[in-house]
């Protein structure tokens, strides 16, 4: 086996125990609080507050999390992709006219 090929198997197994141990099935036991449960319930019962009713009440667990965070690697692929034929096409073209004047 190559070198390549075999650095691949290694990163692809690595990253199969790394999933099963995240998952939950790899003997942790029960479901991990969400993180308005974990971080911002506790600093809540804290204070002495209680906490409010979410305004998207209808998704559950860390889902809304999720969704933000494929919004954001879809706006950070936009963003990049037009942003490089903004500044980096700019740049060459300024650079072909600089070669062109001297």
């Amino acid at each position: 086996m190559s070198r390549r090929r075999t650095a691949l198997v290694i990163c692809e197994l690595l990253a199969a125990f790394i999933a099963q141990g995240c998952s939950g099935t790899g003997g942790g036991g029960g479901e991990w609080p969400g993180v308005d449960d974990a971080v911002v319930g506790r600093f809540a019962r804290e204070a002495g507050r209680s906490g409010a009713t979410p305004m998207i009440d209808w998704v559950k667990g860390d889902s809304l999390l999720f969704a933000f965070l494929c919004a954001g690697l879809v706006a950070g692929f936009v963003l990049g992709f037009f942003g490089r034929a903004l500044f980096a096409e700019r740049l060459s073209s300024e650079r072909k006219a600089d070669k062109g004047d001297g």
